[in-house]
């Protein structure tokens, strides 16, 4: 188990440096310059020209629902240094529970340092055109949200000045992050309603709709491989041939970053359904019995620490930098003792 966590950690802290949050990455003189206001920093230029394109600047955080909530934490405590000292909203809106899982995840970000945690709840889309509820993003820079039911999401949130609002923290280079259910919903396209099997006959019945819209075509399941889901994410692909299908095991996350790449992270795997060169398919023409073809589909496996750029489609495995391993050894180290 400890070696396990170990190239964990290595992993998650290798993505942390990808992305600018190590404090010795400046020369003396930036920092001498920044010091005295000559000069902009780098990541803030950055964020003005993906903002300028329309780009954002910000990372998605989807994670497969049942993270490790008790042991190493790695997937939410990667997700907790992120948000540093920054404003947390925990949205409840996807369940029916939202009490207990805003008090369960307000403990949990709370233990790992984070302090400023508001929460966002709305039981009616009524609700979601107040003003108060805006206010409770006010000056938020992470946004949660957590499991239940994806099309509660949508249809309380979608196009309301809420759902602005978060996409806004997005483009500026905020964290938008989402479990099980709220993963589901950051996608372009999210599937809803349907058996765990999914369709294996064409006549079958696949129901999607459109979600948040945060990662660009990008159909996101969850719960993948523990509910055999590859079924139905192949027929969502072989009606929209343009998306990549993600589908992410328990325990997992992908973390998109900003450059357009995304990250494996946890003890699990992430599918990756591709069907840019997509031959064949039988799904709009076949008798509703006959059972489904899909020829020239492309399906990647990732684990902890590989990585997928989405612009080129192509699959990158990232091994742990030497520098990395005392470090993490020395961590391993102190909570054993």
């Amino acid at each position: 188990m400890a070696g396990n966590h170990n190239g964990q950690r290595k992993a998650a802290s290798q993505i942390n440096k990808a992305n600018g949050q190590t404090g010795s990455s400046q020369k003396p003189d930036q920092k001498a310059a920044k010091k005295n206001g000559h000069v902009r920093s780098e990541k803030a230029d950055k964020k003005d020209a993906a903002l300028a394109r329309h780009e954002p600047a910000g990372t998605l955080f989807a994670i497969g629902g049942a993270e490790d909530r008790q042991d190493t934490k790695i997937i939410l405590r990667n997700l907790a240094e992120r948000i540093g000292s920054s404003k947390l909203v925990i949205s409840t809106v996807a369940s029916d529970y939202g009490d207990e899982l805003w008090d369960a995840y307000r403990k949990l970000f709370s233990s790992m340092g984070v302090k400023n945690i508001k929460h966002l709840d709305v039981d009616h889309r009524k609700e979601s055109l107040k003003d108060h509820s805006l206010d409770v993003l006010a000056d938020a820079t992470a946004v949660f949200f957590t499991g239940g039911d994806q099309l509660k999401i949508t249809t309380r949130l979608g196009g309301a000045a809420l759902a602005e609002r978060i996409e806004e923290i997005y483009m500026r280079g905020g964290i938008v992050a989402g479990t099980s259910a709220g993963a589901t919903a950051l996608g372009e396209m999210m599937l809803v309603g349907i058996p765990g099997g999914g369709i294996n006959k064409v006549g079958d019945v696949l129901h999607m709709t459109t979600g948040l819209g945060l990662a660009k075509n990008m159909i996101i399941d969850q719960h993948f491989s523990e509910r055999g889901r590859i079924r139905r994410l192949l027929g969502a692909v072989a009606q929209n041939p343009r998306m990549l299908g993600i589908g992410i095991d328990e325990d997992t996350a992908i973390s998109l970053e900003s450059d357009g790449k995304f990250y494996a992270l946890g003890s699990g795997a992430v599918y990756v359904v591709d069907g840019h060169d997509l031959s064949y398919t039988n799904i709009s023409e076949a008798s509703f019995s006959r059972a489904l073809s899909v020829f020239g589909v492309k399906l990647h496996v990732l684990s902890h620490g590989d990585c997928f750029v989405v612009n080129s489609r192509q699959p990158v495995h990232t091994g742990a930098a030497d520098e990395d391993v005392e470090k993490e050894l020395r961590i391993i180290g102190e909570e054993i003792v």
